[in-house]
This record gives C-alpha cells, structure tokens and sequence, in this order.
C-alpha cells in the first residue's frame, strides 16, 4: 500500500464534493466509521444505496431499494457477485485479493464509481442471465446466492 491512509473526514469531503446527492446518516468519531446513503441510477433504474465504511477496513455497500431480484436456477447463482447472507447482500465490487482496494483510497473515486459499474452488469444480467463484468467469480453456492 502506497500513500497515506485517508482520514474520516477526507472520506467524507471527498464524498460532498463528488457526489453531494448522498448523505452521512451516521458517524461515529470514536470508531472512526460512517454510513452514507443515496441514489444512483446506471441505465434502467434507480437505486438507494448504502455504502459503510470504518477506517482501515473495507467499504460495504448494500441496495436498499428496489430489492435486488434474483434469477433462481441460474447457472452463474441466483445473485452473482454479492457477499452474503441473501437477506442482506453486500456487493462484490473488487477482488480482496488482487489488492485493488485500501484505505489510501477515496471511495467517492472508487466505490461509488465501481457501484454504478456493478449495478451496470447487474441490469444486463437480468435482461440475459449472463454476468459480464468479469472479475473472480466462483462456482455457485448452493444456497441461494454466491460470492
């Protein structure tokens, strides 16, 4: 990791000035964490969406409405590209492990724009059950959605 790791407050300055139709609803300076919310809208449909972050730890971001559908049967996992539990799925937006991600990033340059991408490949994959985003994506759980 190169850099210097960005502050709470550069997180959240850099995410007004960016994309100034999200809000933090949440903040804790202790923790030194909080929980935006907005809406962004790839192609098709319009999302609400959550993105959480701590310092020094990975972005969440969750679809809070409309719920994500799912394709059941489909070869690729009935929700491709999300991290469990299917109740409240997290999204799969870069590899951990390829290193692509770290909190010397902006998620207002990072996240937010990978999101879009994701929600991008997500409506295609409704419309022909295909995932074209690419990326790491293993076999199938047999529960009802995959990594």
């Amino acid at each position: 990791m190169s850099g210097t790791r960005k502050t709470l407050k550069e997180q959240i300055e850099a995410m007004s000035i960016a994309w100034p139709m999200f809000r933090v609803g949440k903040r804790d300076r202790v923790k030194r964490s909080a929980v935006w919310s907005g809406i962004l809208k790839p192609q098709f449909t319009a999302y609400r969406i959550e993105v959480r972050y701590a310092v020094g730890s990975s972005p969440e971001v969750r679809i809070l409405f409309p719920e994500l559908e799912r394709l059941p049967g489909n070869e690729e996992g009935s929700l491709p590209h999300v991290y469990g539990p299917s109740s409240d799925p997290t999204l799969c937006l870069y590899d951990p492990l390829a290193d692509e991600w770290n909190s010397t990033m902006l998620i207002a340059e990072k996240i937010i724009p990978w999101t879009i991408e994701w929600l991008t490949f997500y409506e295609f994959w409704l419309m022909t059950g295909v995932w074209s985003g690419g990326g790491r994506h293993p076999t199938p759980l047999t529960e009802e959605i995959s990594a």
